[in-house]
C-alpha cells in the first residue's frame, strides 16, 4: 500500500538549510507548510499505515543552475509532521515507524511564478521493526 501527498511550496514559505531565518518567521513558515500538508492529507484520506518509507521528490523551477534537493529538509520535516503528526498516517515519525526518508530531484522542471518547488511525498508501507 502507498500514499502519495503533493504540495506547492510557496517562495514566500520555503525553508531551506542554508537560511539563517529569525526564529519566529521560521516558525510561521514551518506552520504553514506544516498546515497545508495536513489539509492535502485530510482531503486525500490515505489509509493508515503501522510502518513506512518515504521518498520525497523535488520538482524544481526552469532555472539553469545545479540543485540539491537535501536542502529542502526543513521543508519536508514540516510536512512530514502534518501528515504524520497531525493527520496520523503512521503512529510516529520515529525511526521505528518511518523507516526511511529520501530525497531526488524530479526530471521535469515547472514554470509556475511563485512557487519554489513541488514536493511530493510517497509513503509505502512496509513491516514494523521487529516484527516478522
Amino acid at each position: 500500500m502507498s500514499a502519495v501527498i503533493q504540495l506547492a511550496i510557496s517562495r514566500d514559505v520555503v525553508l531551506t538549510s542554508n537560511q539563517r531565518k529569525h526564529w519566529a518567521t521560521k516558525a510561521r513558515h514551518t506552520k504553514v507548510i506544516r498546515d497545508m500538508a495536513y489539509v492535502i492529507a485530510l482531503h486525500e484520506r490515505p489509509q493508515k499505515m503501522q510502518a513506512a518509507t518515504c521518498e520525497a521528490v523535488i520538482k524544481w523551477p526552469k532555472l539553469s543552475r545545479t540543485r540539491d534537493s537535501h536542502n529542502l529538509q526543513p521543508t519536508v520535516k514540516a510536512a512530514l509532521d502534518g501528515v504524520i503528526g497531525d493527520y496520523g498516517l503512521l503512529p510516529d515519525d520515529s525511526d521505528k515507524y518511518l523507516q526511511a526518508l529520501t530525497f531526488t530531484s524530479a526530471e521535469d522542471t515547472h514554470d509556475i511564478p511563485g512557487v519554489a518547488c513541488f514536493v511530493t511525498l510517497t509513503f509505502t508501507e512496509v513491516p514494523e521493526r521487529g516484527k516478522p
